[in-house]
């Protein structure tokens, strides 16, 4: 009993001893945490929140103002005094006022220069105020001392919107300040607006939105907010028209001051040299795709530009022989690049129908201008002709729809659609050129050219689709012109046998174009069904009206004839398909 008694003893005393050290612990920790608030409540209140603020308190209390933006704010308010300062004191009489213009623009450009450094410091908020502040300091000073002054002629005032925009537009491509590039943009248009209708001289305005689409190009040339070109070519494209409008007549409306011919139409040539040249460096040179830009504004470029020197330099009574042939040289370019560059090297297949595309409407506009008389057609046919045969040499869709195109306007210029459509309808009509023939003749080489090829997909049928037609209205004025040959006399009695008569050809037509269907040319389907539509409605407007029993019964035998062949032709077209 003993040991066990003394073990129990000796349990309890180290309990106790333990608890001790446990209490003496906690007393300490007690006593350091009452100093410490001790020591908190002899400081100063701080307004700032403490970790033990309140839900209330955090409700009632106000966010603190940026400290560093309202300095920015209010520093670039103080630049904007500054330049205001130097207007007070040249309105003053203190500085002669080309001095105080001039001081206020050397002002604009050295806080463009600051925000250049303060781009280079990283300071990108710093620089974006000071470009901002210097656009809206230098433009409207260039439009007043242009507008209410007079220091600045147009020409000046123009090389200074340009100088300027150059230099603003720079530093914001440096800094990468996509605001500032907008803002340039946009307050340099303006400005280039505003002087035009202050001194009505288009031509300085042209030059000078021409300075600034060059610059503008140029940041599109380094993939910089290529969305600029559009603002500056808007502009420049309005001021262009503008100067048609101007000296496209032998003497200036009221207000403008006179136009001389030559400085008007090389204003105007500019504009498709500045547009095809950036075109092509960003899809040649950089290999870019063609964008939606380049085709619209490359086209209206090179109409406004083109057609615009033409009619200037032709109501002053020059030579206006130049624009077209720079119509053709730009053809001849387009087509060289199409097919020499772009087809030859990996790379966006946009690009060559852009080209390509391009150098047949400049090649159509171009001859048109040229002045060629009644040889039009025949050169749009040998055109037309040596298209389709390249197209099929080369396995080019696309010189084979050129060549369809080319053919289809040489019609349209001798008069071939006009009148073999009035042949179909039953109308009269005169008679077209004798250019129209070799145009027929033409049409049925590059037909038959393309026709060769065989087996072809759906894309490359629509050529040959064209050159139908443009046989099909050829050969119905071949009939017309062959039975008025044969019954001249009877025809110009009888509207009866003249209605039968043209009913038979057309119907001749439709069942040969089934025929050649069947033989292998599909496309030749889709002309038999408008002629079948084309005779009904002829039988209703035209055979019942001035026909007599005999006639009728040809007319309506022959249009009950087709209905019940064709569909059997082309059946049968099908089922050897």
């Amino acid at each position: 009993m003993a040991p066990a008694r003394l073990m129990r003893g000796a349990m309890a005393e180290r309990d106790g001893r333990e608890l001790r050290e446990t209490v003496e612990a906690l007393v300490a920790r007690v006593s350091r945490l009452e100093a410490q608030v001790a020591e908190l409540g002899a400081r100063p209140r701080d307004t700032a929140r403490s970790p033990a603020a309140t839900e209330d308190d955090e409700a009632i209390r106000l966010p603190a103002l940026p400290a560093g933006g309202a300095a920015l704010a209010g520093r670039t308010l103080i630049v904007l005094a500054g330049a205001y300062l130097l207007r007070a004191l040249a309105d003053a009489g203190a500085l002669p006022t080309i001095a105080g213009a001039a001081l206020g623009l050397a002002y604009a450009a050295a806080f463009q220069l600051r925000a250049d450094r303060d781009g280079a410091a990283g300071r990108r908020t710093s620089a974006l105020l000071h470009g901002l502040a210097s656009s809206l300091i230098a433009f409207p000073l260039i439009g007043e001392a242009t507008a209410r002054f007079g220091w600045l002629g147009a020409r000046e005032a123009g090389a200074l919107v340009v100088a300027f925009a150059a230099l603003a537009l720079g530093v914001a491509y440096r800094r990468r300040l996509a605001a500032n590039a907008w803002l340039t943009t946009l307050a340099a248009c303006a400005a280039a607006l505003f002087v035009l209708a202050s001194t009505r001289e288009p031509v300085a305005a042209v030059a000078t939105l021409l300075g600034l689409a060059a610059v503008v190009e140029w940041l599109a040339y380094h993939d910089a907010w290529l969305g600029l070109r559009w603002c500056a070519a808007v502009a420049l494209d309005g001021a262009a028209l503008l100067l048609i409008a101007v000296a496209g007549q032998a003497e200036a409306p009221g207000g403008y001051a006179a136009v001389s011919a030559a400085p008007a139409a090389a204003a105007l040539l500019a504009l498709p040299v500045l547009y095809v040249a950036s075109v092509a460096l960003r899809t040649l040179w950089r290999g870019c795709p063609a964008r939606v830009f380049e085709a619209v504004q490359g086209s209206l470029a090179v109409g406004i530009g083109l057609e615009g020197a033409r009619r200037v330099l032709t109501a002053h009574g020059e030579n206006a022989l130049p624009p077209a042939l720079i119509a053709v040289a730009l053809a001849a370019l387009c087509y060289g690049i199409a097919f020499a560059y772009v087809e030859r090297h990996a790379g966006p297949s946009r690009n060559f129908y852009f080209y390509s595309t391009a150098g047949g409407l400049l090649v159509l506009g171009g001859t048109f201008d040229l002045g060629l008389g009644g040889a039009l057609p025949l050169v749009w046919t040998v055109l037309g002709v040596l298209a389709a045969a390249l197209g099929r040499r080369h396995d080019r869709t696309t010189l084979r729809v050129h060549g369809a195109l080319y053919l289809l306007a040489a019609a349209l210029a001798a008069g071939l659609v006009s009148s073999g459509a009035r042949a179909l309808a039953g109308l009269e009509a005169a008679a077209p050129a004798r250019d129209a023939w070799a145009v027929a003749v033409g049409a049925a080489a590059a037909w038959a050219l393309l026709a060769g090829e065989r087996p072809l997909p759906e894309p490359a049928r629509l050529p040959r689709l064209l050159l139908a037609l443009v046989l099909t209205l050829a050969l119905a004025e071949v009939g017309r012109v062959a039975l008025e040959g044969m019954l001249g006399d009877r025809l110009a009695a009888d509207a009866g046998a003249r209605a039968v008569a043209r009913t038979f050809v057309i119907v001749a037509l439709a069942l040969a174009a089934a025929g050649l269907a069947r033989r292998g040319l599909p496309e030749l389907a889709w002309v038999a069904w408008p002629l079948v539509a084309l005779l009904a409605v002829k039988l209703l407007a035209q055979d019942l009206r001035t026909g007599r029993p005999a006639t009728l019964v040809l007319s309506l035998g022959a249009g009950g004839a087709l209905l019940i062949l064709l569909p059997r032709l082309l059946r049968a077209r099908e089922r050897d398909g």
